[in-house]
Formats: structure tokens, sequence, C-alpha cells
């Protein structure tokens, strides 16, 4: 018997490690700038070439990715990219639409779209 799954794509947070729909998370690729170092940029549309990261629209989660350089083992690169581009749309976006600052509920155990975080059901 074959399993479907059913709704909405899931990703996994590369700062935080929590699963959630790919509509919540910010896809992240890597560029290379003029000087040939890889630079992070958000991709809004989501079509950009190349492998993505996923991150949520929290600063928590983009400080967690950092600190642990999940962004190069992620988008399997050399050395540590530059992430000021991701966090500067990130504060951007959070100013712009007056959203709290983290996608999960602390208090429930859910996440901010009502999934639980736990993949144990």
């Amino acid at each position: 018997m074959t399993r479907r799954s059913t709704g909405a794509p899931v990703r996994t947070c590369v700062g935080c490690r929590a699963t959630g729909p790919r509509s919540a998370l910010l896809r992240v690729v890597a560029v290379e700038d003029g000087a040939g170092t890889p630079v992070l940029v958000v991709d809004v549309a989501r079509r950009m070439p190349g492998r993505g990261a996923w991150l949520h629209l929290d600063p928590g989660c983009l400080e967690l990715a950092t600190r642990r350089r999940a962004f190069g083992r992620a988008l399997r690169l050399q050395g540590a990219p530059d992430a000021t581009g991701v966090a500067e749309h990130l504060e951007h976006q959070l100013t712009a639409s007056g959203a709290p600052t983290s996608t999960v509920d602390e208090g429930s155990g859910l996440e901010a779209d009502g999934d639980p975080m736990s993949t144990h059901r």
C-alpha cells in the first residue's frame, strides 16, 4: 500500500530544524557577488535556480542558522556565506507587516499556523 501525503508541501527550517508549510518559510539561495564570494539572497518568487535552504520569518532562526553554519551545509558551500541580505529582508518584512517576531506559539507547542511541531502524532 502506497502512502500519499495530502496538503501543502512541508519544509524544514535550517535554523530551528522545525518543519512547516512551504508557504510559511523563506527560500534562501546563494549567489556569487562580483568578487566570487557567496552571498545569501531571499528567493521571494521561489523560482531561482540552484539549491535552496528554508528559514522561518524569525530573526532567532536566522541567528541559529548562522551560528551553526547551517547555510553552508544546506547549500553545499565552502565557508560561511554572507547573510546580511537575509537579515535586512527579515527586518523589513517584520516591521512592514507588524508581525510578531516569532512564528512559533511558545505556550501551546503549536506553530503559528496551528500545526504541531512534533512529527509524532
